[in-house]
């Protein structure tokens, strides 16, 4: 349940949007730092899903607008469709926060269309398990929509890992669905293991550090010593 809205000004009508509990919170600042380098004009709202006192605080002094939610007892994931729904922005675009923004991507919001949700394909996903995945680690609404709703209510049952494979399981099922998607480039949400299979390109412009694999690189190699200090 949404329990507080706070630092909430619309002064625009786009949001770039992330949420983390204590599990994954020292990500925050590193996503932050990234995403504001690169895109400094649009809002960034954070969600807290079970931050710590002190990640809480720099949240709140550092973005446009703070969402807080009660720690979910499974995780965290679970709250991306709500936070979603709750966001006051007509254009929201949530970027998970383990996923390093290399270039402005404000451009993403020009695919948005009413109604539907914008995904990347899950190349990766895809060689492992036949069939169309999308990468719910980027996506984008322009208002909402009832694939949203019908999503968040699948991932609500929490009889699935998370919400990729939620909203997995709502097209497998009625794949006419399909047609509510908005297929968004894939240089919009590079995966990790696309780089290991030698997958690459040069206009990326989002690197999805996914899995412990992933944190470990970001931890070693991507963060400066100013990333885990939360006091500034």
């Amino acid at each position: 349940m949404l329990n507080t809205l706070s630092i909430y000004t619309k002064k625009m009508n786009k949001t770039f949007l992330t949420g983390v509990d204590e599990t994954h919170e020292y990500l925050l600042k590193w996503w932050y730092r990234n995403i504001t380098k690169h895109n400094p004009d649009t809002h960034i709202t954070i969600c807290d899903f079970g931050m710590s006192e002190k990640v809480k605080q720099w949240a709140k002094n550092n973005a446009d607008c703070f969402l807080e939610y009660e720690k979910h007892p499974k995780s965290a994931w679970f709250h991306k469709t709500q936070a979603l729904i709750d966001s006051e922005y007509d254009y929201t675009c949530w970027i998970d926060v383990d996923c390093e923004v290399l270039k402005p991507i404000e451009d993403i919001f020009n695919y948005s269309q009413k109604d539907k949700i914008g995904f990347t394909v899950d190349v990766a996903r895809e060689i492992q398990q036949p069939g169309t995945w999308w990468a719910t680690g980027v996506n984008l609404i322009n208002g909402k929509s009832q694939l949203l709703s019908d999503w968040h209510n699948i991932l609500k049952e929490e009889e699935v890992r998370g919400d990729q494979e939620a909203l997995h399981e709502l097209i497998s099922k009625s794949p006419e669905r399909s047609d509510e998607i908005i297929t968004i480039p894939i240089e919009y949400q590079w995966l990790r293991l696309q780089i290991n299979r030698g997958m690459d390109s040069p206009d990326k412009k989002v690197l999805h550090w996914t899995g412990p694999v992933g944190k470990r690189v970001i931890q070693e190699e991507r963060m400066n010593e100013d990333d885990f200090n939360f006091d500034t």
